[in-house]
């Protein structure tokens, strides 16, 4: 699934080097116009388990729109961006993103309960505290942002587990057909601010097929 976010092995050292892998991504490549990355972190993996989620907000300073076609690390066996939709029974279900378009001017959000980036069987165990290398691909030609992303045991602002409402369990989720256009769903998914606390326990079974 989502083959496109793979990358060779070492072609993102070489990209970490050159751009001095900052906390807030900037891109000096054209395909990714004026396309910043903000406060990019990865939540820590429960035990046992090989899979985390990644968030962070695009912000687009730039004059025109910036099409994100994937993310990538190569710390990561994959990567997919996925959205989690709630109906109108309540019923969350994941739903893979083949794209997100972000329009000048405007910011685009990946935050629990909402578009994230699932990262697949780690190079390494991570701990709170441990930067990861996230690679976004822009545009036409594939240009590359990179931005480094800390892993935190919880949500920025969540002390603890035991401060963040019960959260979804990605397992347990429908997974639905590629939304083509993230950026104009301007809603974000009805539910917890940290619906995606538990997210990641369910998600070790990386080929999880739609219901």
């Amino acid at each position: 699934m989502m083959q496109r976010f793979q990358r060779p092995a070492g072609l993102g050292v070489a990209v970490l080097l050159a751009a001095g892998l900052s906390a807030c991504g900037q891109s000096e490549a054209p395909g990714c116009g004026g396309l910043q990355v903000g406060d990019p972190w990865v939540r820590e993996a429960p035990s046992g388990m090989d899979v985390m989620g990644a968030y962070f907000t695009l912000d687009n300073s730039g004059d025109d729109t910036v099409v994100v076609n994937g993310v990538s690390s190569t710390q990561f066996e994959r990567a997919e961006v996925h959205e989690t939709v709630v109906n109108d029974d309540g019923q969350a279900s994941m739903q893979p993103m083949e794209r997100v378009v972000v329009p000048a001017g405007e910011r685009v959000a990946f935050e629990p309960g909402g578009r994230h980036v699932m990262l697949f069987s780690p190079s390494q165990p991570y701990a709170a505290g441990d930067q990861v290398e996230l690679i976004l691909s822009c545009g036409s030609q594939d240009a590359e942002l990179p931005a480094a992303a800390i892993v935190r045991a919880n949500a920025p602002g969540v002390a603890t587990d035991a401060d963040a409402e019960p959260g979804m369990n990605h397992e347990d989720m429908n997974h639905g057909d590629a939304d083509g256009n993230a950026g104009e769903a301007d809603e974000e998914p009805a539910g917890e601010d940290a619906a995606g606390e538990n997210e990641t326990a369910g998600a070790a079974d990386d080929s999880a097929t739609a219901e």
